[in-house]
Order: C-alpha cells, then sequence, then structure tokens
C-alpha cells in the first residue's frame, strides 16, 4: 500500500472518530465503528473490560501496541467539517490520531508481518477518568502472552515530526485530593458570628503551596493544582461549606506516599486556626511511568531507521503529566513515546478545545508503530 494511500484512510478514520467522540467507558459507537474496522482488515477483535484488543500473528514473540479510545468531557472548539457532533465531548488530547494511527500500523503488518511472532492490538477505554481503563484490561489478562509493550502518544509541545524517548521515569504519578472546610453560615453583613469557609478554603489554596516551596526538596518535582472550587449559595449569605478539589505530581515514590499526611495536617491546621472543621480525602491515581532502558534505546534505534536521524529528539526532563499505560509497564518492559505535531498553523496545547493537527503525522506514527512491533521481538531475542 502506498503512502499516500495509508494516509488518506488514516486521515478519513480519524475524522470519522473525532466527529463523534465518547467518554469514560461510554464507547459503544466508537467500539462498533474499530470492531467493523478491524474485520475489514481481517482481524477477530474481541471486547475486553470495555476496550478492544486484537491478535495478529502469532508466537512467544508477542509484542502490544496500545492506544487509548476516550475524549474529554469539553465542547469542541474548532470550527471544522469534522468538529464534534457529540456535545460537551471531544477529542482534544489526540486519541482520535492514536487510534488511526494503530489502526494503520495493522494495515502495514498484515503486508509486512514480524517473522518472530504475534503483535496484540489494544484499544483502551477511560484513560482520561482515574483509575483509569488499564486496570480492568490487565485484571482480564490482555497481557497474556506479552512480552513488550509500546505506546505513541501526539505532542504539540515538540516540533512537527520529531519522536521524543526518554528511558526511565517519563512521566509522574497522578493523585487527586477533595478537601471539604465547613464552617457556619450567617449572614453577610454580620461577619462576625459566623465561621466563612470561602475565607479558609482561600487561605487553604495559598498554603497548600508551601507544601511545594517549603516542604520538600527543592531539586525533587512537586505540583500541587487545585483546580476546582464550589462552594456558597448566595452573595450575602456566608458560606458553610466549601470543597476544593485538586491533584498531586510526584516522580519519588517516597514523596508521593508523605503527600496524603502533609495535605491533610496543613489543610487541618488552616481550618483550625480559623474555627472550620476539615473534610479530607486522597484519590490515588496513575503510578509514575517508567520507561525500560533497553526497550527505550532500541525504540529511539526504530525511530532514526523509519523516519531518519534527525527525528530523534532525547528528552532530558521527565513530563508532570500522568498515564495510565504506567500500569502496563509495571507488569512488561516497554517504552512510551511522543510524537511532535506542534507546527505554525497548529499551536493549541493537549486538552484545549481547540487542538488539531496536521494529519500527515498520522503515517509516521503509524509506521513507527508497525516497526516496533516488527522488530523488538528479534532485537531482544523474545
Amino acid at each position: 500500500m502506498k503512502k499516500n494511500e495509508v494516509q488518506a484512510i488514516l486521515s478519513n478514520v480519524r475524522r470519522a472518530i473525532h466527529a463523534y467522540p465518547e467518554i469514560g467507558f461510554n464507547l459503544e459507537r466508537t467500539r462498533a465503528y474499530l470492531t467493523a474496522l478491524l474485520q475489514e482488515a481481517g482481524c477477530q477483535p474481541r471486547a475486553v473490560a470495555g476496550g478492544l484488543v486484537a491478535d495478529l500473528g502469532s508466537g512467544p514473540g508477542r509484542v502490544l501496541l496500545r492506544a487509548e479510545m476516550d475524549a474529554l468531557p469539553l465542547a469542541d472548539g474548532k470550527k471544522v467539517s469534522y468538529a464534534s457532533q457529540n456535545a460537551g465531548a471531544c477529542h482534544a488530547c489526540g486519541h482520535d490520531g492514536h487510534m488511526a494511527m494503530l489502526y494503520g500500523a495493522l494495515l502495514l503488518l498484515k503486508e509486512n508481518p514480524p517473522a518472530n511472532g504475534g503483535v496484540r492490538l489494544l484499544f483502551q477505554p477511560a484513560e482520561e477518568s482515574p483509575p483509569g481503563g488499564a486496570l480492568g484490561m490487565l485484571e482480564a489478562g490482555v497481557l497474556d502472552g506479552v512480552r513488550a509493550a509500546f505506546a505513541l502518544h501526539l505532542n504539540p509541545g515538540l516540533p512537527y515530526g520529531k519522536v521524543g524517548v526518554k528511558a526511565g521515569v517519563m512521566m509522574a504519578a497522578a493523585d487527586n485530593f477533595r478537601l471539604t472546610v465547613l464552617g457556619s453560615s450567617g449572614h453577610g453583613a454580620m461577619p462576625q458570628g459566623t465561621v466563612d469557609a470561602v475565607l479558609v478554603a482561600a487561605h487553604a489554596v495559598t498554603a497548600l503551596q508551601a507544601l511545594v516551596s517549603r516542604f520538600r526538596d527543592p531539586l525533587e518535582p512537586l505540583v500541587v493544582t487545585v483546580g476546582k472550587i464550589h462552594g456558597g449559595t448566595a452573595s450575602n449569605v456566608v458560606a458553610d461549606k466549601v470543597v476544593l478539589e485538586g491533584t498531586v505530581r510526584t516522580l519519588d515514590q517516597q514523596l508521593r506516599q508523605e503527600m496524603p499526611g502533609k495535605l491533610e495536617a496543613l489543610s487541618a491546621g488552616v481550618c483550625a486556626a480559623f474555627g472550620a472543621r476539615l473534610g479530607f480525602e486522597y484519590l490515588w491515581g496513575y503510578p509514575p511511568l517508567i520507561n525500560n532502558r533497553e526497550l527505550t534505546n532500541q525504540a529511539a534505534v526504530r525511530v532514526k531507521e523509519t523516519l531518519g536521524a534527525e527525528t530523534l529528539l532525547e528528552l532530558e526532563r521527565p513530563l508532570m503529566g500522568g498515564e495510565d499505560f504506567a500500569y502496563f509497564l509495571e507488569k512488561v518492559p516497554g517504552t512510551f513515546l511522543f510524537l511532535g505535531t506542534g507546527s505554525e498553523h497548529f499551536r493549541y496545547p493537549l486538552h484545549h478545545c481547540c487542538f488539531d493537527f496536521n494529519e500527515d503525522i498520522l503515517v509516521h506514527g503509524a509506521r513507527l508503530l508497525a516497526a516496533l512491533a516488527r522488530e523488538t521481538g528479534s532485537v531482544l531475542n523474545i
């Protein structure tokens, strides 16, 4: 199949998925569409834990390639023919492109299959919705017979066509928290007889940043972000309850384990100082994503062979974003790579309602995924 033929197919696939995004595990239309595509390509996909799995070939050297299926709860801001038709949902993280690239890899592998074993294609639900879809698929046995795993993620923060690789810690642990500040309500004109939960919450938000600036080694990365605040009922009523929700990002496992205690103690102290009470919940999320060094080095070789030496970009620092592909890499060796989409005409970041990319990149991603599946087994003798 010629490159321009593959490109046209993948653009159509991506746009069909982009126009009808679905969220979390509610992926009926997406699963049905992918199932039809895979069957047309000669595969027999099976539904597993809300996602899809399809095997190509067989043998002891099975390599897993993974793409995510879910979109974000976000209204599409683009004025394009393939804009989202589902109100309040949008593929703003590139998952539509990931599915198209994985399908493209299948087409290329059908033409030139690996000589040393099989390939497992995995389409995963709920990556954007912790605790995520990876754990359910793992519990269902999707890694049975798998010896190595790869995933490729579009990244507008890298120049178009560059492939970012990094051995070791690549992405952060992503945990969430919920703080409930409980005060005492009253008239907004007579605050002296109340405990203002809004005021207490404002102090708590500021105080939490001390965890970053004063409670950890300044050379150890840490992010504490309060992303949501909800409280109050009227402009002239002192609020008796405010709920704060946020995220904690860490690379170091010891620091990660310490964070719930630090968050609760600091927040409780702020509340006590104003006479308020605290409700505290800590929600453990995705672990740090750690790339296998040997497979990352081999992936770098595949990048240079497949796309050209000039496309390889060795990343010096990890990203503080989280990814539930980390769960796969806790079980089998593998690596997670970034494929750059940044250009003058496509500047919006991931999770922005106007995120888009030059679809020519899809065939590059498909070629790289196919090469990783085809060559990994022979290189590592798996």
